[in-house]
């Protein structure tokens, strides 16, 4: 996958389209990623009983639903664009680059 925890992406497709965010968490087996801020869900909670400990609290939980991996692209922090990802190898190590401006995504 060419995302990583951590990188700002865009959304392109869907209901969200156009949207930005930060990756927080990569589900490989489904092929799908949790963007920060995007796909938001509401859940209603029941307050459980906790044994004493401090009681869950109740009511309408907001939470990231996931994305599916195509529908969302890396921002080139230089073009500020949504753009697709090539790699170049250098000293043993695989950096990502951009295509457009040719630079490298990585930190």
């Amino acid at each position: 996958m060419a995302v990583r925890r951590g990188d700002l992406v865009e959304v392109v497709a869907g209901n969200q389209a156009g949207k930005r965010g930060q990756v927080l968490k990569i589900l490989r087996v489904r092929s799908q990623v949790v963007v920060q801020g995007v796909n938001m869900r509401k859940k209603h909670q029941k307050q459980q009983q906790t044994g004493g400990q401090r009681p869950l609290s109740a009511g309408i939980v907001e939470f990231e639903g996931p994305l599916h991996i195509s529908n969302v692209m890396v921002v080139c922090s230089k073009c500020d664009a949504a753009v697709r990802l090539g790699t170049q190898r250098e000293g043993g190590k695989v950096l990502r680059t951009c295509k457009k401006c040719n630079t490298v995504v990585d930190k």
